[in-house]
């Protein structure tokens, strides 16, 4: 432990803000507080400055004498003194706080305190402690026997019992989103099958501190499955960095195969994110860590100095850089949004959400018309819920519709106020439909690409090159080719698509992957032919086999192995094997069919296994908010790392166990509301100006008067939101409530080829603007 005090005038250490007489009488050895030696005999006791009290009042107190402690025989008896009585006037308040708790205790009675209902409750309470932190956990003896209770009395024990849990969750600022995890439900039920309450007893302080070793060792169990792969089909070190409230930069690294993801450590590069050559460092770490032979490629964002670092590793190792394909997907919908068709269709549906979310009245009849359902839906970026949240209003719009025909609407101020004008009017607007239709049309194909590559159900990199092709036609397809506009939006569509494939995403191991994969090779009579025209697929493919050989002789063989492949030779030809291609997992197939080129075998299933995305690096960060805080800066780093590395990898393993069950997950939707903010929360709407007029909201609003809703500051406005939308916004940093999240009553899975109907197929009008 790090000594953190001052010398004072006598040249003595003492801790800050300590007053304890006992720093007088020793000093901590080598700066270690733990160890401090003894002024007058030279001892050195190791447990800080109270077990060297323990030493000079002459190893007994009260007449009590301490276990395991050598009494100091040169120790002045005026010191002895002077200690006892600073000792008991601690211990005296340590009585007085435990006497408070314990009264606290004896009060709490789920079945209430009327003796008319329930017998005394007995609770005693143990003398000894083992320390201070125990007055907070401390073991409670029920002697407890109340009279049957009925059906009423139970029902307000359960409130009771819930009331003392909510408490639990207030007092300590634990998100809600605790409530819903496995380990919660787990804890409840075993605390309930407990069959003996005179016994309970709850965990102490230091209890959970110590059993982080072992939860480290049942972690480090789980890892090691997976770990026994790595050599087989080699593995992606996937690495993010992330900045937390504080200002300090974390990064993290974890290790991916076919079996699964793994989180391996995260390391402080406060002081060198932006240093390409200290990231190479810490790259080149983890890579000896894990063993330079299984690793096959680096997965990171596409900044600058990962880059460069990436870069470095590629050229002096057979090892690949790869930037991550859901971030550059991203990138292009990022791109598409500054379209202006997008960019003035999406303005138009945040103002409609804005101004829904942000009156209470509205906001009820829309759930009423809805029947709950939110217009609203959080993703995993800002991009993706944009998405979501148009294609939930699209599918919304007759509700929309409907919602100001009502009699509720009508009797409301809004009819005649401005801006309900402007929302009415873009509601029943055609254009303003058939515009997000068009939206939809464009970027239902790269979500589903970032669905894709986000998901760990299979690997992803067999089928990255393919999606990217398979995208850009259902996006042409969906425009279609009627008018100059369809083909001039095509165009541009085309551009952004090619920059970003073409420019930053593809990489020799994506062409070496769709080329291996036999779903592709052998998808028609006329598939591989097509491939082996293709001059980029096979450079790449032929890159790939040169970068990771084992050697001359490997890569040789391996080029051989290809003409069956290629004919079709042996058992790669048989009619199992080619009935199988499109219904088992590439990497299967080889390891099923395989077995008569080996050479080709080993380096299929290393390039088929590997994923395109370092999503898992981005999907925990609320890990990482949880042990990086305020409260928990005292932890010493090595148990500070332990417990980081337990929890990322629990939560690795639960998304594991889902995936092998078979459980559904969309990977880019979150109950989360964080992405929603832009969706729920005003920015600067008060300085809009009205349509039709000269005058900004924020001036109208502050002149009406007699609303039933108040006029929308800044301050308010967030309220306001937070307030109408609780049971919808929610947050792992927040104590706002959650509302019971609607993805079970929506199918939010759009087929990329989005309603390619006309206005009758659509539902909507093709006519111009005019109110239905």
């Amino acid at each position: 432990m790090s000594v953190e005090g001052s010398q004072g005038s006598t040249g003595r250490y003492r801790p800050t803000n300590s007053n304890d007489p006992g720093w007088d009488y020793g000093q901590p050895v080598d700066g270690n507080r733990d160890h401090v030696k003894c002024d007058f005999c030279g001892h050195v006791s190791k447990g800080g400055i109270k077990r060297l009290k323990q030493h000079l009042v002459k190893a007994s107190y009260k007449g009590t004498m301490y276990k395991d402690v050598r009494k100091c025989d040169k120790v002045p008896q005026d010191v002895v003194d002077v200690l006892r009585s600073f000792m008991e006037g601690k211990q005296k308040i340590t009585e007085e706080k435990q006497s408070k708790k314990d009264e606290m205790i004896r009060n709490v009675n789920v079945y209430g305190n009327d003796d008319d209902e329930v017998e005394e409750v007995m609770i005693q309470i143990p003398k000894k402690r083992k320390g201070p932190m125990d007055a907070f956990v401390a073991p409670i003896d029920v002697d407890f026997r109340p009279r049957a209770p009925n059906s009423n009395e139970n029902k307000k024990a359960l409130e009771n019992i819930h009331g003392y849990i909510a408490d639990f969750f207030y007092e300590n600022n634990i998100s809600f989103n605790c409530a819903r995890s496995d380990s919660y439900s787990k804890m409840m039920q075993a605390i309930v099958q407990y069959n003996d309450p005179s016994t309970f007893k709850p965990p102490s302080y230091n209890d959970l501190r110590v059993k982080i070793l072992k939860k480290k060792e049942e972690t480090s169990n789980w890892v090691d499955n997976f770990k026994v792969h790595w050599e087989t089909y080699g593995v992606t070190i996937m690495t993010d960095w992330w900045t937390d409230g504080k200002g300090r930069t974390l990064i993290n690294f974890l290790v991916n195969c076919p079996k699964g993801t793994v989180f391996l450590k995260s390391i402080d590069g406060s002081a060198h994110i932006h240093d390409a050559e200290l990231i190479y460092k810490m790259l080149k770490d983890v890579i000896e860590e894990v063993g330079e032979k299984n690793v096959i490629q680096i997965c990171t964002d596409n900044a600058s100095n990962y880059v460069l670092a990436g870069e470095w590793i590629m050229a002096e190792s057979k090892i690949y850089w790869m930037p991550c394909a859901a971030h550059c997907i991203n990138l292009m919908l990022g791109d598409v949004s500054k379209m202006h068709l997008v960019d003035e269709t999406v303005k138009d549906a945040k103002k409609i959400s804005l101004f829904i979310y942000n009156h209470k009245h509205v906001l009820h009849l829309m759930r009423k018309q809805t029947k709950g359902r939110e217009i609203v839906r959080p993703a995993v970026t800002r991009f993706a819920t944009t998405f979501l949240c148009l294609h939930s209003m699209y599918e919304k719009r007759q509700e929309l519709r409907d919602m100001f025909h009502t009699v509720e609407w009508r009797n409301s101020k809004w009819p005649k106020h401005p801006i309900g004008k402007e929302i009415v009017k873009k509601v029943k607007s055609n254009t303003f439909w058939n515009n997000m239709h068009t939206c939809l049309k464009i970027m239902a194909p790269l979500v589903d690409v970032i669905r894709m590559v986000d998901t760990e159900e299979k690997p992803s990199m067999a089928y990255i090159y393919s999606a990217i092709e398979d995208c850009k036609l259902k996006v042409k397809t969906n425009l279609g080719d009627q008018n100059d506009d369809d083909r001039e939006l095509w165009k541009k569509m085309e551009r952004i698509l090619d920059r970003r494939w073409s420019g930053m995403l593809q990489k020799p191991l994506h062409a070496a992957a769709h080329y291996l994969n036999p779903q592709y090779y052998y998808a028609t009579l006329t598939s591989s032919d097509e491939m082996e025209s293709n001059t980029k697929l096979k450079e790449g493919l032929l890159d790939c086999i040169a970068k990771l050989a084992l050697d001359e002789e490997d890569e040789s063989q391996i080029l051989r192995d290809l003409i069956a492949y290629r004919t079709k030779a042996g058992r790669l030809g048989k009619r199992g094997a080619q009935a199988c291609v499109k219904t088992i997992a590439p990497v299967e197939w080889w390891i099923t069919f395989g077995s008569e080129v080996p050479a080709l075998q080993r380096f299929a299933k290393r390039v088929l296994g590997l994923t395109s995305a370092a999503s898992p690096c981005e999907r925990i960060w609320s890990t990482f908010d949880n042990i990086h805080t305020k409260k928990r800066n005292c932890l010493e780093h090595d148990r500070m790392r332990d417990l980081a590395y337990i929890q990322y990898n629990r939560r690795l393993k639960k998304r594991y166990e889902e995936r092998i069950s078979g459980k559904e997950i969309d990977p880019i939707v979150l109950k989360s509301f964080d992405e929603c903010a832009e969706w729920l929360v005003p920015d600067d709407a008060r300085d809009d100006i009205v349509l039709g007029t000269d005058m900004t909201y924020g001036v109208l609003e502050d002149a009406e008067d007699g609303f039933d809703d108040p006029p929308l500051t800044r301050t308010s406005r967030t309220n306001t939101a937070s307030h109408c939308s609780q049971e919808v916004a929610s947050s792992s940093r927040s104590t706002t409530r959650h509302l019971q999240d609607s993805s079970d009553d929506d199918d939010y899975d759009v087929d990329a080829n989005y309603g390619m109907g006309d206005g009758d197929d659509d539902g909507i009008d093709s006519r111009s603007d005019e109110d239905i």
